[in-house]
């Protein structure tokens, strides 16, 4: 009986920690940090540096994005994702500054102040990315490149500006509505964005708790 129980009790420990795998909640990391487990593309850190920077508030760590400058540099998070595991994938972001007249479906105005990205296959070039956008309404879909790339916004406009949103997806069931086919492969990872190099109006955001769920 007590190693009935004891098995019992194991497994109810364990359960939490499947339940749910913090990929990064930027607690380790001291304020003012480059988050050292991201990474950019080649000769990048420089100004991904400028951009990205760990930040605290009552006594919670996260990270800020400010690109007043309008460098655009993207910062990316790899890791083995095993799918079956954890289908789904959920973060928390504050919109701070949203670049004035950004446009995510016009090439000439496609900034973000949030921008979360979903990469499915680095040498396929396909990800699925989820936006705060300034204008372009909730649940907009813009296929930015077709069959590779997907733009979809989460969040738009002033009203929630300064305030925390959390949004969680299933990975498998948003690939299989946007790209029209099954996913047959563990995502590479996840990413994010804050530009305003196309609208050279400046965008800010706050990211936070980054993590797979079942």
């Amino acid at each position: 009986m007590k190693k009935i129980l004891a098995f019992i009790l194991l497994v109810l420990v364990c359960l939490p920690a499947f339940a749910a795998n913090v990929i990064d909640d930027f607690e380790k990391y001291h304020d003012g940090d480059f988050p050292s487990s991201w990474r950019t593309w080649p000769f990048q850190r420089g100004k991904a540096e400028q951009i990205y920077k760990v930040a605290s508030e009552n006594g919670n760590k996260y990270l800020h994005a400010d690109d007043a400058a309008g460098l655009s540099i993207q910062i990316m998070r790899n890791f083995d994702w095993n799918l079956s595991n954890y289908p789904k994938f959920s973060w928390k972001w504050r919109a701070k500054k949203l670049p004035v007249g950004a446009v995510e479906s016009d090439p000439e105005k496609n900034d973000s102040a949030c921008g979360v990205y979903v990469v499915i296959s680095k040498a396929r070039q396909e990800m699925m990315k989820y936006v705060w956008s300034t204008t372009l309404p909730v649940g907009t879909v813009y296929e930015k490149k077709p069959g590779k790339a997907y733009i979809i916004v989460a969040d738009t406009g002033p009203s929630k500006l300064n305030t925390w949103q959390t949004h969680t997806v299933n990975v498998a069931e948003d690939y299989k509505k946007y790209f029209k086919k099954d996913l047959d492969k563990e995502p590479a990872g996840i990413a994010v964005l804050t530009d305003s190099n196309a609208t050279l109006q400046g965008a800010a955001c706050d990211y936070d708790d980054f993590t797979l769920m079942n």
